[in-house]
């Protein structure tokens, strides 16, 4: 059953289907693909793969196991498993286990202040949750997760990860990467034909997308700094980019869906940073958008998701995530959200774009999001 007991921020004007970007990539540990071009939307359907089932060998995933199904329950405190998602997710993990999964929606801040006031009380009630990297971070840091990293038969597959699913928190193993969030360039593809779009972030400085680009408002959250960090970090924009970009006179929204409902209404031609999670509501409804990789470099935010240590149904938990990343959760999640699999062997369904040079969003750059929010970096680069 799905509870919608928090609001997430941004999560009930999206709660529908979100698209997919990560396209082929070459069998290395983090993704290349071999084309810079779109790569076309399969027509084949793909049939429900079967779980990477753990060997009979192994007695203690067998145990936890059984131990799960006596459990026959866990609570997900969820920012991603909103309407029809968590439906699929939880009936597919419960025809799967016969283990019920209570979904409450929301975002890791308030998440933070309940899970407090459960440890407080000695009352848990949440076993598993999943959210932004920072927030789940945090969570880690108040000694409020678990280790899952060497438990789950799934983390042992070799050469089938995007990237490294643990890459956030290697030596101790309690984040796991959930899926990644892309931020992509989208067009209106009734006033931007192929061939047209920019290819590299320079192209933004063209004349001819000077009133046309829309941008996430800075000043309302430091979500848009991230990919500014992250892209800074790679060196493909600086300061003097910015200051240039600010002049091609950017309509500024209060968030990412009032972007992709503009851009969808062709009110503006471009979006600078488009969540998939949010435009691609709006590509499943019709609209005529597209999103476009540019080849210096597209950043991927990772979301995350761990285990409580003092969840109340702790093997349960641990069925439920070794579930979600093979191939049978992948598949599950993938039909319904329409997002980027973790996998390299497994591509759901969907639009597809290839990512000449993916740029994965660090914790650290995160971090430095918030410093420049507080600090209204961009307000002073930009006079506004």
């Amino acid at each position: 059953m799905v509870k919608r007991g928090l609001v997430r921020v941004i999560g009930t004007a999206i709660a529908a289907i979100a698209v997919l970007f990560v396209g082929a990539c070459a069998p290395t540990a983090a993704p290349v693909p071999a084309t810079s071009t779109p790569v076309t939307t399969p027509t084949s359907n793909l049939s429900l793969p079967t779980s990477q089932s753990p060997t009979s060998q192994d007695a203690a995933w067998n145990k936890i196991v059984e131990a799960a199904r006596k459990e026959g329950k866990l609570t997900n405190y969820s920012y991603n498993f909103v309407g029809d998602i968590g439906i699929a997710v939880s009936q597919a993990f419960k025809q799967k286990y016969g283990i019920n999964m209570e979904i409450i929606t929301g975002t890791t801040a308030p998440f933070m202040e309940r899970l407090r006031m459960e440890k407080r009380t000695g009352n848990p009630v949440a076993d598993v949750i999943d959210g932004n990297a920072s927030g789940v971070t945090n969570m880690k840091k108040e000694g409020l997760t678990a280790s899952v990293g060497d438990d789950l038969p799934t983390l042992r597959e070799k050469n089938v990860w995007v990237a490294d699913v643990l890459g956030l928190d290697p030596q101790d193993k309690h984040l796991v990467i959930f899926n990644f969030s892309t931020y992509a360039t989208w067009v209106n593809t009734n006033q931007v034909k192929p061939g047209q779009e920019p290819k590299v972030w320079r192209d933004l400085l063209d004349p001819k997308w000077k009133g046309q680009m829309l941008f996430s408002d800075y000043m309302t959250s430091s979500a848009p700094y991230e990919m500014i960090v992250a892209l800074q970090r790679e060196k493909v924009i600086d300061e003097t980019f910015l200051k240039d970009l600010y002049k091609q006179d950017i309509k500024f929204t209060t968030a990412a869906p009032e972007e992709g409902l503009l851009l969808s209404r062709g009110e503006r031609t471009l979006s600078i940073r488009g969540p998939d999670i949010v435009y691609g509501r709006f590509l499943g409804e019709g609209a005529p958008i597209r999103a476009v990789a540019l080849s210096d470099g597209t950043v991927l935010a990772g979301v995350t998701t761990a285990a409580f240590k003092d969840g109340p149904h702790p093997n349960a938990s641990r069925v439920f995530l070794n579930w979600f990343l093979s191939p049978e959760g992948q598949t599950v999640y993938g039909k319904a959200a329409k997002v980027a699999s973790v996998r390299k062997d497994f591509l759901p369904q969907g639009a597809q774009v290839s990512l000449p040079r993916p740029i994965i969003l660090t914790v650290a750059d995160t971090q430095e999001a918030i410093k420049r929010y507080t600090e209204r970096w961009l307000n002073s680069l930009w006079g506004r």
